[in-house]
């Protein structure tokens, strides 16, 4: 039952956000008493800390699996992540993030470590690759890149000041900066071989 209310609240967040649902909603599509939702969740502060922190769950797995589908070709292998990431932040109502700073600052706190921690790993075991196949340059600083674009990712991408500011959606944020990054790191042979990738990162199911 625990899974079911966390897949059904979740779908319900992403699409209305956290203040627009309520926990009536969420035990009506499920066919079940607010008592008993109570009784698995005793707050929806503390639903949506579970969503948020099975939709990482979620994300990582994801990104796993397709790292080891495309574990010959990195830059295959980084533009099925971005599709992934792309269509996920597409599919997020925008209020979410400034729900986030405004609503939850303390929830917030706890989710960017583990956010923060994925693109580490994920985008040092890139870097490494990435090199060894020569799409990547062997110069790049691989101790400084990491926490970097975590940073980026975190404070610029995922800002909703920002995307204000500049009038595009966060999931089009991400991708223009995520391709500049890649462009950076590229030698000649990963450019040739981003210029042929970059349009999937926008596509839906190519992963």
């Amino acid at each position: 039952m625990r899974a079911a209310i966390i897949a059904t609240a979740q779908r319900f967040f992403m699409q209305q956000g956290i203040r627009a649902t309520t926990m009536d909603q969420i035990a009506e599509a499920l066919g079940i008493s607010k008592k008993t939702l109570y009784e698995h969740f005793i707050s929806k502060e503390a639903l949506v800390a579970a969503c948020a922190e099975a939709l990482l769950d979620q994300m990582e797995a994801k990104m796993q699996e397709l790292r080891q589908k495309h574990h010959q070709d990195i830059l295959a292998a980084m533009t099925a992540i971005a599709n992934y990431a792309y269509g996920t932040l597409t599919s997020l109502n925008p209020v979410l993030f400034s729900e986030l700073r405004r609503l939850l600052p303390h929830l917030r706190l706890l989710i960017i470590p583990r956010i923060q921690q994925i693109i580490l790993r994920h985008l040092s075991l890139s870097l490494e690759q990435g090199i060894q196949e020569g799409v990547f340059r062997p110069d790049l600083p691989k101790d400084f890149i990491p926490p970097w674009v975590s940073y980026v990712m975190l404070h610029v991408v995922l800002n909703p000041t920002f995307a204000e500011q500049v009038q595009r959606s966060v999931a089009e944020i991400y991708a223009e900066t995520l391709l500049l990054l890649l462009y950076s790191f590229c030698t000649e042979k990963g450019r040739q071989a981003l210029e042929a990738y970059k349009p999937l990162i926008r596509q839906t199911y190519v992963r």
